[in-house]
């Protein structure tokens, strides 16, 4: 399997220390309530093109999964860039739905929410969160919600039936596609969660206001024995499934992934466009 290299950003070291505080950050800010107490740093890591043996990674043990699948049509696609919600919805959501019942086995699927990215040349992609904000691909190694993130997800998406749904095995499973091909412009890595450690591993809490919690991420810690892969020239029809949270004590809860600037991009190619499908699963 071949191999690269390339930059990633990743949460300072943040030792598990009883009474230590978690990171945070915060979007209104005053003197005594700071935007954030951590700080990133960036690493090289080296990053293994899975395309050979694709089939063999799984979400149970790696939190990650290839699968082939349909492209989405054309009319689909020009109402995802057009940001047309409620068509996304209703042609999209439900196919997605379908087929994560079907890679999964679950009993039920929701799907609650789906982002569209572009990358802009005129953007710093450095530019970490705020990059992130203007619809760039996230350049910052992290997963979308904490265990508290994804329990409170259940809650808000699934009313009355929430707490039933929570004694069973749940999880959040993002489907992420291309919209162009093949992706050479920044494509997504993706870490297998058997070679994370649970101390590299730090919910970050998002605060409106002071203490005004609103959500809660995933910062990750560098360490040389992480295991990143990605799918070489991506298409259309090839989904990554990332897992972002499982109840499940003994299966891999989540996965770290980013972006990264594969070192045979050319000024060329073309722009990475992509759109990613949020699911609460049940089992």
């Amino acid at each position: 399997m071949v191999t690269v290299q390339a930059e990633m950003t990743f949460l300072e070291p943040w030792p598990s220390t009883v009474g230590k505080e978690s990171p945070y950050l915060r979007h209104i800010t005053t003197p005594s309530y700071p935007s954030t107490n951590f700080k990133n740093e960036t690493h090289v890591v080296s990053i293994t093109d899975a395309r050979s043996n694709a089939s063999s990674f799984t979400l149970d043990r790696n939190a990650f999964a290839f699968r082939n699948t349909e492209p989405l049509s054309a009319g689909l696609v020009e109402a995802i860039r057009e940001k047309k919600g409620e068509e996304v919805e209703r042609e999209l959501y439900p196919t997605v739905e379908r087929l994560v019942k079907k890679w999964t086995g679950a009993k039920k699927v929701v799907v609650f929410d789906h982002g569209y990215r572009k990358r802009d040349p005129e953007i710093d992609m450095q530019g970490g969160k705020n990059a992130y904000a203007r619809g760039q691909p996230a350049t910052v190694v992290h997963c979308d919600q904490s265990e508290w993130g994804g329990k409170r997800r259940v809650e808000k998406h699934t009313g009355e039936e929430a707490q039933e749904l929570l004694k069973g095995r749940c999880q959040i499973i993002n489907v992420w596609r291309p919209l162009t091909a093949p992706v050479r412009d920044w494509p997504l890595a993706v870490m297998d969660y058997s070679t994370l450690s649970a101390s590299h591993i730090h919910p970050c809490s998002l605060y409106s206001k002071e203490h005004d919690l609103q959500g809660q991420t995933v910062g990750i810690n560098h360490d040389e024995e992480q295991k990143w892969y990605y799918l070489s020239e991506q298409r259309p029809d090839e989904v990554t499934l990332v897992k972002i949270w499982d109840s499940k004590v003994n299966a891999a809860r989540l996965c770290a992934h980013c972006a990264f600037l594969h070192p045979d991009a050319r000024a060329e190619d073309v722009p990475r466009e992509s759109v990613e499908v949020r699911c609460l699963v049940f089992h």
